[in-house]
C-alpha cells in the first residue's frame, strides 16, 4: 500500500514538472551564456529576416553627437545580406534623439555574402565613404565575433515582461583586437576602391594615391597601438522563441590623436530585429 501510494506520489510530481518545463521554469534557469548561445544558434537557422539600427559618435569637447547614421538590412537565402545606409534628416543636436532622426534617402548600399564562416563583400552603391563603413553596421559579425572573443555574460536588471537582457563586456584587449579588425577591413575597401577608380591614371598619379592610403593606414595603426577600448553590449532575447529583439552597444575609445593629445570618442549603436 505504502510502495502505490510512492508510486502514486511520484507520477504526480513528475507530471506537474512537466508542465512545468512546458511552462519555461527551467528555461529560465539557464545561464546568460546558454542563452546566448540558445540565441547564436537560432539565427543560424534562419534563411531571412530584417533590421534596422541607429549609430551616432560624440568625442569629449562636444556635449552632443557629432556624427549620426541610421541603417537597415535584410537577410535572403539564409547567408546574403543586404545593408542600406540613410543621411540624417538634420545635423546632430544636443541629445541623441536628434541627432538620430534620418530621412528615407539610401546614400549608400552594401551586399554581403557569408562563406566559411565569414561575411565576404560583394558589392557597394552609393556614396563610397560610407559603403565601406557599413560591414561594421553588420549585427551578424558582431554576434560572431563576440562568440569567439573573451568577454564577461551576465543577466542585466530591468528586462521587458517576456524578454531577457545579457550585458556583454569584452575584455579590453579584445575590445581593441575587434576594433582594429573592423578599422583594418574598412581601410583594404579604400584600397581596393582607390585601385579600381585608378586604373585610368598615369603611373605618377597611382603612386600618389598608393602614398595617400599608405599614410592614412600608418596613422591608424599609430594611434590604435596606444589606444584603449571598451565595448558593452547589452542583447535583448524574446524568453518564448530565443530571438534577439534588440542589440544595443556602447564603445569607449581614448586615444593620442595626430598632435599626441589624448581624444575620447564614444559611439552608441541600437539594432531592432525583426523575424
Amino acid at each position: 500500500m505504502k510502495k502505490r501510494r510512492f508510486c502514486r506520489g511520484f507520477a504526480v510530481w513528475l507530471c506537474i514538472c512537466l508542465g512545468l518545463t512546458g511552462c519555461g521554469m527551467f528555461q529560465n534557469q539557464k545561464s546568460p551564456e546558454a542563452w546566448f548561445k540558445q540565441t547564436l544558434g537560432g539565427l543560424a537557422g534562419i534563411d531571412s529576416f530584417k533590421f534596422n539600427g541607429e549609430a551616432a559618435v560624440r568625442t569629449q569637447s562636444e556635449k552632443g553627437f557629432r556624427e549620426s547614421l541610421a541603417y537597415e538590412g535584410i537577410l535572403t537565402e539564409h547567408d546574403k545580406l543586404t545593408i542600406r545606409s540613410m543621411l540624417p534628416a538634420q545635423a546632430a543636436g544636443k541629445n541623441a534623439s536628434n541627432a538620430m532622426r534620418t530621412s528615407s534617402y539610401h546614400a549608400a548600399e552594401s551586399g554581403f555574402r557569408r562563406q566559411d564562416g565569414h561575411w565576404v563583400h560583394l558589392f557597394s552603391e552609393g556614396s563610397a565613404a560610407l559603403g565601406t563603413s557599413l560591414a561594421r553596421f553588420n549585427p551578424l559579425a558582431q554576434l560572431d565575433a563576440i562568440d569567439k572573443l573573451p568577454k564577461q555574460i551576465r543577466e542585466a536588471s530591468g528586462a521587458a515582461r517576456g524578454t531577457k537582457v545579457l550585458r556583454i563586456e569584452l575584455t579590453p584587449p579584445a575590445a581593441k583586437q575587434w576594433l582594429a579588425e573592423q578599422l583594418e577591413t574598412e581601410m583594404d575597401a579604400v584600397r581596393k576602391q582607390a585601385e579600381e577608380s585608378g586604373q585610368g591614371l598615369s603611373a605618377k598619379e597611382k603612386r600618389r594615391l598608393t602614398d595617400v592610403w599608405n599614410k592614412g593606414n600608418g596613422q591608424m595603426k599609430q594611434m590604435l597601438e596606444h589606444a584603449e577600448v571598451e565595448m558593452v553590449y547589452y542583447l535583448t532575447i524574446d524568453k518564448r522563441t530565443g530571438f534577439p529583439v534588440k542589440l544595443s552597444s556602447e564603445s569607449d575609445i581614448r586615444y593620442l590623436n595626430l598632435h599626441h593629445r589624448e581624444e575620447h570618442e564614444q559611439m552608441v549603436n541600437d539594432v531592432a530585429f525583426h523575424p
